[in-house]
């Protein structure tokens, strides 16, 4: 019997440009960027457009992954401290899907300690029905409520952690990361 879990496709634009390195994804995505994956199966890739249909000008990454396991594209930026904005314009789009090949794509928003430490993390998060990812006191989900659709997600990162992340203490915040994460469970 054949099996197949369809693609999995993550779209990002404009991650903020005024702290992360090639934050617009103006120049090639080489350019402050870590390109990351575990391919057991399927394909994926890692593509720079312009405006890949966003409705504002300018350059857009996309993440592609199908079947096992992940493609990721992250960047860590020192900051001065949790009390910052962050922004995204992003569309998140996934396909196909069982209990044992599910797919999910997400930005993650990773809060770290001057040590390298994750301390906790915020996902923008589209996943399938079958995914048994939970949150906890280090993890917060904002799901995402249009997939395929271009939305702008702000987050005051210091209520975000006073809100949702009480695991998470704000003074050791050092460094934040972004990832552009699409993943599938299985084959």
């Amino acid at each position: 019997m054949l099996r197949t879990c369809l693609s999995l496709l993550l779209i990002l634009a404009a991650a903020p440009a005024n702290l992360f390195t090639n934050g617009d994804f103006e120049q090639p995505l080489d350019i402050g960027w870590k390109q990351s994956s575990n391919n057991l199966a399927g394909l994926f890739s890692f593509d720079r457009w312009d405006t890949m249909g966003q409705p504002t000008p300018g350059f857009a990454a996309r993440v592609y992954k199908t079947l096992a396991y992940y493609a990721c594209l992250a960047q860590d930026v020192s900051v001065p401290g949790a009390d910052l904005a962050f922004s995204i314009d992003a569309r998140l789009r996934i396909g196909g899907g069982s209990s044992t090949c599910w797919p999910t794509c997400a930005v993650v928003l990773s809060y770290v300690d001057a040590a390298d430490a994750e301390l906790g993390s915020t996902m923008i998060l589209l996943r399938s029905e079958y995914c048994t990812w939970v949150e906890s006191d280090t993890l917060h989900f904002i799901d995402v409520t249009a997939p395929g659709a271009w939305v702008t997600y702000n987050i005051d990162v210091a209520d975000e952690i006073a809100q949702y992340l009480p695991g998470v203490n704000p003074a050791e915040v050092a460094k934040l990361r972004v990832e552009l994460y699409s993943y599938d469970s299985g084959t």
